[in-house]
């Protein structure tokens, strides 16, 4: 997740800067860079922070750590495969929607001549898209059987509650 969150703090202002933009601007870069923020950053938190409060709120041990690890490393290879193509489709949209031939016209007029150059990457987009799913339905899978592995009476857990927060409640 940090380093995702790096990639798309670094990209987001690269991104924003008028050489670069011209050639991003309405391309897949720009998918990748949100995609690699929000599957990559957000979603990786969100995994490892289900990880960590399951098998507390469940008061049980996580079902499979094992599986766990395989789904970090799915979905890793998943978001990486996704981002990486789409910055290279991107890459390649800007440049062909720039590219002028030795006559000043643009060498590729037909927008649909962009997009069929684009579909190898577009299947590896869906290929990483594909296994950053399959990583999330291992860790539906894992959490699902550590609720099952659950006790069937949970146990009371009493907190001290700090003299500051117990003075506060009196005041």
């Amino acid at each position: 997740a940090i380093t995702f969150y790096g990639m798309s703090t670094f990209e987001g202002p690269m991104l924003s800067v008028k050489s670069v933009n011209a050639l991003s601007h309405y391309t897949d870069w720009n998918i990748a860079h949100v995609h690699g923020g929000a599957l990559g950053w957000v979603g990786f938190m969100i995994f490892g922070m289900i990880y960590w409060l399951v098998p507390r709120l469940f008061q049980t041990q996580l079902h499979s750590k094992k599986l766990a690890t395989t789904h970090f490393w799915v979905a890793t290879i998943g978001i990486v495969l996704y981002v990486v193509s789409m910055w290279a489709s991107g890459i390649s949209q800007g440049l062909m929607w720039r590219a002028f031939d030795e006559t000043g016209r643009l060498q590729y007029p037909d927008f649909l001549e962009t997009v069929t150059r684009l579909i190898p990457m577009y299947w590896v987009r869906a290929l990483g898209g594909t296994l950053y799913i399959a990583g999330i339905l291992m860790g539906a899978y894992n959490v699902y059987r550590t609720w099952k592995s659950r006790p069937a009476q949970y146990t009371e857990i009493e907190v001290e509650v700090p003299p500051m927060i117990r003075a506060a409640k009196i005041a």
